[in-house]
């Protein structure tokens, strides 16, 4: 299981640094060497060419407000990698960081164990045979099964939302759950995480309508194994491995009729819009968010915190 990690004098001092300089326009490159590996919708994820710094993955959170933000967030955060061990989830060296942006509001660091990127799995689906990574789903769809068990079986009332998707694990000697800065968890019903950080990355002018209309399903969705499961196998559409999602389903339903034969079985063309659907809201999402960019930043002469991918490859 990953060990805490935290960071020494020198490295802090280093990241603080880098915060306080960064400009979200022109992210990359600096005195510390930064480079994007990945982003997500809450989060861009750097790694660094210097020494002190550079066997780390640094997962940036710009979205906080005040101290009172950043400690229920960062409990949430360690609690939930202290269920995924309780249910023998395993993941990389974690940690987690707070400095100050220029603004003066706090920004979270998340940091992990800097993984060789082909042992991110859905890069193993380019270099592995069908029957390699069919082993591989196996044991993902093992791991998930142990996290919502862990939910119906919790007698304190903890269960955790989790994001299975096919990117989120990583296979070197052993699987690894890689994407837990979004430690969705909720305690008799309850949802713990602040859903306005989610309401932050929205342009202001669709704050409303997706509150109204989106927000409670997109989270409530993380909660349902079904489609959980419909989500990992959607990921081969994005990596244009569509002639596998029939073989995927096979594993998912033999797995479902299993262990929940009460939850009805998953078929191609539900997949294939779930797909579908989900390409189309991100694109229109990051659409939105530049069009909001621009408009801060060039019109208003104002600093927008978040860093947007250029395209996303949905």
């Amino acid at each position: 299981m990953g060990k805490f990690i935290k960071l020494g004098k020198p490295a802090l001092e280093k990241l603080a640094a880098f915060e306080q300089a960064l400009n979200p326009q022109i992210p990359e490159g600096g005195a510390f060497g930064a480079k994007i590996i990945g982003y997500g919708e809450m989060s861009t994820v750097f790694r660094f060419a210097d020494k002190t710094l550079s066997q780390y993955a640094f997962k940036r959170m710009a979205i906080l407000h005040s101290n009172e933000e950043v400690n229920n967030y960062r409990r949430l955060y360690l609690q939930y990698h202290a269920e995924l061990k309780k249910r023998g989830v395993e993941t990389p060296d974690f940690g987690c960081e707070i400095v100050t942006a220029a603004n003066g509001r706090p920004v979270i660091y998340i940091l992990q164990a800097l993984l060789d990127v082909t042992s991110i799995t859905n890069k193993r689906l380019h270099s592995g045979s069908l029957q390699e990574n069919l082993r591989l789903y196996e044991q993902i769809l093992a791991a998930i099964e142990r996290v919502f068990a862990g939910n119906t079986a919790s007698q304190t009332g903890i269960q955790l939302g989790f994001d299975g998707q096919i990117s989120n694990w990583a296979f070197a000697r052993r699987l690894v759950y890689i994407d837990t800065s979004t430690p969705l968890t909720r305690t008799n019903g309850a949802e713990q995480l602040d859903t306005e950080l989610f309401l932050r990355i929205c342009p202001s002018y669709l704050v409303w309508i997706i509150k109204l209309f989106f927000l409670k399903d997109v989270m409530a969705r993380y909660y349902d194994l079904r489609l959980v499961l419909i989500d990992t196998i959607a990921n081969l559409y994005k990596e244009k491995r569509e002639n596998w999602v029939a073989a995927f389903i096979g594993h998912a339903n033999r797995f479902l009729a299993e262990k929940h034969p009460h939850i009805r079985p998953i078929t191609k063309k539900e997949i294939a819009s779930y797909y579908k659907e989900d390409k189309l809201i991100w694109r229109l999402f990051l659409f939105f968010r530049k069009v909001e960019r621009w408009v801060r930043t060039k019109v208003l002469r104002q600093r927008y915190e978040i860093i947007l991918p250029e395209k996303i490859d949905r």
